[in-house]
């Protein structure tokens, strides 16, 4: 059986410096609150650059497996075969830490928030998955790893797990799509803590995780695919979130965040190839978004790494299929291995601002526009 190596929305703390008196500020807060923590969520610098940093690691440790099936053995290429798919890892830990503080910050319904979950996520992949399946009918190789089959394309698009029909386990027809059945099922247990008191929303969640991952493969078949201890790595973003929400993130001194950082880099390099272990992969991560958000007040909007931020989804989403197009084209016309890798950063780059400009931010936009539905403020708000 072949093996396909498991490789894979975000927000600010600004807040105006020339402030009206109190009585003013009172009515601002009654009255535009909950819109400006929502929109501005979307402004956090240092997340939007960890997951910059999170989509092209993966992209580049899968260009060395697809482009070069990991055989070069330089330091650079070494280190990215090793290391480059705790990308994964980290994106899991961002999305924890980003979904609890857009539910937090504004008292969204849950059916406001599974609306806003669904047209973030499901539209883009669902465009790649179709552009996959019409390269897959056209070249049944022209995507390595993965084959087309009517019912396995549904349950892909669906974000059930099935078995990928090229014999490589539970991938979807999107082989990096996995994370995003993992992503939605986190979705679901995070819409179910909606029911519950707000004050028990992280235990809720950790529950409903340990059940997920403890119980539903018991189910048996392609529930099996839920038996996997990353989905716990949801949890190091919540509680970064609820520590930043306290106030305690931007407390830790620059240094300090430094330092957090550089023993991060020590775990990830001590505990060697990535496999997606929440201490081993997980914990390392979490400390560099620690350090990130502290250092929040470092980090410029108008840096390219935020606009990387930005197309991050929509690269991870594209990334395969480029890379399977250029190197077929590195086939026809024998082109060199630099120019080969310039097309694909190239086209990533150009795929992806489509993707964002066009699909994902009007359909989010649209969304957000036709459903604003929030549960009434509790009286203590006031």
């Amino acid at each position: 059986m072949r093996t396909f190596d498991r490789s894979f929305a975000s927000w600010a703390d600004e807040k105006p410096t020339d402030l009206p008196d109190e009585p003013v500020r009172k009515t601002l807060r009654l009255r535009y609150t909950a819109p400006f923590s929502y929109a501005t969520l979307a402004m956090l610098n240092s997340v939007q650059t960890l997951r910059a940093l999170a989509a092209w690691l993966v992209v580049l440790h899968h260009y060395m497996q697809l482009a070069h099936n990991f055989t070069l053995t330089d330091p650079v290429s070494t280190a990215l075969h090793m290391y480059g798919a705790i990308g994964v890892d980290l994106f899991f830990i961002i999305s924890g830490f980003v979904i609890y503080i857009s539910a937090a910050e504004k008292q969204v319904t849950p059916a406001t928030f599974a609306v806003h979950r669904l047209a973030r996520i499901a539209p883009a992949y669902w465009i790649f998955t179709l552009a996959t399946a019409a390269a897959l009918l056209v070249s049944p190789s022209f995507v390595p790893l993965t084959q087309f089959e009517p019912l396995f394309l549904l349950k892909s698009l669906l974000f059930i797990p099935a078995q990928n029909p090229s014999g490589i386990g539970a991938y979807p027809l999107i082989t990096v799509g996995w994370t995003l059945n993992y992503e939605m099922a986190f979705y679901g247990i995070f819409l179910l803590s909606f029911y519950g008191p707000k004050t028990a929303r992280p235990a809720l969640i950790a529950l409903g995780l340990f059940l997920l991952c403890k119980l539903v493969p018991h189910l048996g078949g392609d529930f099996a695919f839920y038996d996997n201890p990353i989905i716990y790595e949801f949890l190091f973003g919540i509680l970064i979130a609820i520590a930043h929400q306290k106030g305690w993130v931007k407390k830790i001194p620059p240094l300090m965040a430094i330092a957090l950082v550089v023993i991060a880099l020590g775990l990830i390099i001590h505990n060697g190839q990535v496999e997606h272990k929440p201490m081993k992969s997980g914990f390392p991560c979490a400390l560099i978004l620690l350090a990130a958000v502290s250092l929040e007040r470092f980090f410029s909007r108008r840096a390219f790494m935020a606009k990387l931020g930005d197309w991050s989804y929509s690269t991870y989403l594209c990334h395969v299929l480029v890379i399977s197009a250029m190197t077929r084209l590195h086939q026809w016309i024998n082109l060199n291995d630099v120019v080969t890798f310039t097309l694909i950063a190239i086209t990533i780059l150009a795929v992806s601002y489509t993707s964002f400009t066009f699909i994902e931010k009007p359909i989010s936009k649209l969304a957000k526009r036709n459903f604003r539905g929030s549960m009434p403020a509790p009286a203590s708000a006031a």
